[in-house]
């Protein structure tokens, strides 16, 4: 199956610049990457897991927050068992 994506310039600037920078042979090789780097993001940030950056040296780290993975929170939220302080028995 074919997809096509419309892209800016600036965007078609820095695709091609990080291609260049990692060395990659095609942008095919890269949109791979990418939805591999995504798929886990999401089912970690469903499990209630963070993904971070972390500073080896200083122990300092960064948390990834983007909207997918923000949604991806929503959703293990809105699928999260009850607890007793929300149970009704009618």
């Amino acid at each position: 199956m074919r997809i096509n994506f419309e892209f800016t310039e600036d965007q078609v600037k820095e695709l091609k610049a990080l291609q260049q920078k990692i060395g990659s042979t095609s942008m095919k090789e890269m949109f791979n990457s990418a939805m591999s780097i995504l798929e886990w993001s999401v089912d970690e940030k469903i499990k209630g897991r963070e993904i971070a950056s972390l500073d080896p040296d200083s122990n300092n780290y960064r948390v990834l927050v983007t909207p997918i993975l923000q949604k991806a929170a929503r959703q293990r939220q809105a699928n999260a068992p009850a607890t007793e302080a929300e149970l009704v028995i009618v």
